[in-house]
């Protein structure tokens, strides 16, 4: 990694999450853990399912040890942060959708070091899994958390900032994708014919997967919708961040980076598919 990208990607990182935070609030959690049914499946779905369905697509492809600790990355990173929009598009239940990225960015710090540890995807000691806990927490919870009390603090200001900071995040997760692309460039080549596929699967199988646990515990119409989208759209900047600044292995993003194309290209599928359906949907907005 170049002395430039490893010092652009935590600040990038931090303007993300702060952006993130400007749109969550812990009212949305509240609200939602009066009746919690729906965001626990949620979670399981997202926090444990999800990192379970990537190690078997992973493991049955018989992809490389590095291949496969990329693929778990990605599926163990939090909720990504166009879900909640998506989730308005998809006639899903919006506080859900928040209260899930909320939970699921709170719980990073812990989960992801834990999966990749308790998979033996990472090679990673006490040391390790403490520096990625305390990276993640320093550039993704912080700002996150201050752009939350800001917004409690100060309502006023937060949607003169949303319009300064939001086009600002999404131009640095461009910049972001690009420079990793750019940096991997030859070992993606060297490597699409072994993980692009089972990414692919991945992308496909992920959203059936939470249709069917959605389905078999009985949620409805929008929660089923909102459990869908949370789980196909990933945070694939904690996954650059995490790859190449905290691991000091970039190649691990590339499952990652594929990812980004393809739960892109499934979620505006199915939003498509909702939309023609729209007769029968009814749009849910809390």
């Amino acid at each position: 990694m170049t002395a430039l990208l490893a010092a652009f990607l935590p600040v990038a990182m931090m303007i993300l999450m702060f952006s993130l935070g400007l749109r969550l609030s812990l009212r949305d959690v509240a609200v939602e853990f009066r009746n919690p049914r729906a965001l626990l499946i949620g979670l399981a779905v997202q926090v444990i399912g999800l990192p379970l369905l990537a190690w078997m697509v992973g493991v049955a492809a018989l992809l490389p040890p590095v291949m496969l600790a990329g693929l778990l990355l990605v599926a163990a990173s939090p909720g990504g942060v166009t879900s909640n929009y998506a989730a308005l598009l998809m006639r899903g239940k919006v506080g859900l959708s928040v209260s899930m990225t909320l939970v699921t960015s709170l719980a990073a710090p812990i989960t992801l070091p834990l999966v990749l540890w308790l998979t033996g995807a990472a090679d990673l000691d006490g040391g390790g899994l403490w520096k990625i806990s305390l990276g993640m927490t320093a550039v993704a919870l912080v700002p996150m958390g201050l752009a939350m009390g800001l917004r409690r603090v100060w309502p006023g200001i937060v949607t003169g900032l949303v319009r300064v900071v939001d086009p600002l995040a999404r131009a640095l997760f461009v910049l972001m994708v690009i420079a990793t692309f750019a940096q991997n460039w030859d070992a993606m080549g060297e490597t699409f014919g072994q993980v692009g596929l089972p990414v692919i699967m991945l992308a496909i199988l992920v959203p059936c997967f939470g249709f069917g646990v959605a389905w078999a515990m009985d949620l409805g119409g929008p929660e089923r919708r909102t459990v869908i989208t949370e789980a196909s759209l990933q945070n694939v900047a904690i996954t650059i961040f995490v790859a190449g600044k905290l691991l000091g292995m970039p190649e691990l993003a590339i499952p990652g980076l594929i990812y980004a194309v393809m739960m892109n290209v499934v979620i505006l599928v199915m939003i498509g598919i909702v939309a023609l359906r729209a007769g029968g949907f009814q749009r849910t907005a809390a």
